[in-house]
């Protein structure tokens, strides 16, 4: 991954990479996108998934999602989002945009309006 993709917390460096696969591999979980959210050095790490029957808009995930996607990704995990669609790089249309949705997730759970990616 690169250097950007890193999520410092006050636990120390996490890598996105490890968590999205095991996110991935949750019975419904379609693609996932870990992501920091917060003051670098203290960011909370933030799971976005797609689902295999995604919703229309984003959303909280449930709890019982939140729950199994909690108890395989092998680091505290602040919240569980779901969208529609996440985004990629416009150069890489496999690489997913961890940057954007970052700062998305950052803004709804900070108390921001509830956008599209």
């Amino acid at each position: 991954g690169r250097m950007v993709h890193l999520i410092t917390t006050a636990a120390g460096v996490v890598t996105p990479v490890g968590i999205e696969h095991a996110t991935a591999a949750v019975s419904g979980v379609a693609r996932a996108a870990a992501v920091g959210v917060g003051p670098a050095g203290t960011r909370q790490v933030v799971l976005v998934v797609e689902l295999d029957e995604g919703p229309r808009s984003p959303a909280l995930a449930s709890d019982e999602l939140t729950d199994r996607i909690r108890d395989v990704a092998g680091v505290d995990v602040a919240a569980v989002l779901t969208v529609p669609e996440l985004p990629v790089d416009k150069r890489h249309n496999s690489k997913i945009n961890r940057t954007k949705i970052s700062i998305w997730a950052e803004g709804i759970l900070a108390g921001g309006k509830v956008g599209r990616l």
